[in-house]
């Protein structure tokens, strides 16, 4: 019972995170945040359910770092677009633009 209330803690964190992707999509810091609510789901959810079960915490740690790396590599991209184009919003991307 309580693997089953762990993973649905999980799937309810993820799908916040989802929603906020959804309808707050107008920044990119929002997405970037809603990746990381997406992320603690996942992490949560493996954590709890398959990590009490077993010792082994190596792919508990390979997801972390994985989740670290596009955190950091989502800051690192935002700064240089606010520096290049002086705002945030999604709108204001073109592809095309030189």
């Amino acid at each position: 019972m309580i693997m089953n209330s762990e993973f649905w803690l999980g799937i309810f964190i993820y799908l916040c995170g989802f929603f906020v992707l959804l309808f707050q999509w107008k920044h990119i810091l929002n997405i970037l945040l809603s990746f990381e609510i997406l992320m603690l789901g996942v992490v949560f959810s493996f954590l709890l359910t398959w990590g009490l079960f077993s010792s082994d915490y190596s792919l508990m740690m390979v997801i972390v770092v994985f989740g670290v790396c596009e955190a950091s590599l989502g800051l690192s991209l935002l700064v240089s677009l606010i520096r290049v184009h002086g705002n945030d919003y999604v709108n204001s991307l073109n592809l095309y633009k030189f």
